[in-house]
């Protein structure tokens, strides 16, 4: 059975409920964040955080994919999940609220979601991608051990824009042991 919640050194991270609605949508409501995220709507309201919730919970029911929010002392730090599965291989998103940036909660976050995808979902290989510019976003990967891949364009329908992103892959290591 698939943990409903992943706890490490200083994080929960778990599944969104209903009631996670309001803080959801305050702390992604801010263009600085939404700005590195693909196909966010900003202003965020909080029937996109409600529809994002209902969403999320379907479709985890699904096994389709897997969204939680990351949680410091039960305060909502962001949100991390693991989506577009084929062919044992999946999509890692993630983002933080403003200031949550640049304390490692991103990099403890991602840990801990390789993990689950690679034990839990016996995956082969997470793919990440970040839009140029986000060096907070490259640095996270970089540490969590993800390789380049390639560089790709994305239309963005909330910017109305094309943005070039830098796909990253990260191997399961146990996939590497004879």
């Amino acid at each position: 059975m698939l943990e409903k919640e992943i706890k490490t050194e200083r994080l929960i991270i778990k599944s969104p409920q209903i009631d996670h609605a309001v803080e959801l949508a305050e702390l992604i409501n801010d263009k600085s964040v939404v700005k590195w995220l693909s196909d966010t709507p900003f202003p965020y309201t909080l029937i996109h955080a409600e529809e994002f919730i209902e969403r999320s919970q379907e479709k985890a029911l699904k096994n389709e994919s897997y969204n939680f929010m990351i949680f410091q002392n039960n305060k909502m730090l962001g949100g991390i999940g693991l989506t577009e599965f084929r062919n044992q291989s999946c999509e890692l998103g993630y983002w933080l609220g403003k200031k949550y940036w640049r304390n490692g909660f991103a990099t403890e976050a991602v840990t801990a979601m390789l993990d689950f995808g690679f034990i839990q979902l016996n995956l082969k290989e997470i793919f990440a991608s970040y839009k140029i510019g986000n060096e907070g976003s490259k640095r996270v990967l970089t540490k969590c051990g993800f390789q380049f891949n390639r560089e790709k364009q994305e239309f963005d329908s909330v910017l109305l824009k094309e943005e070039t992103l830098i796909e990253m892959i990260k191997i399961n290591a146990a996939e590497d042991q004879p």
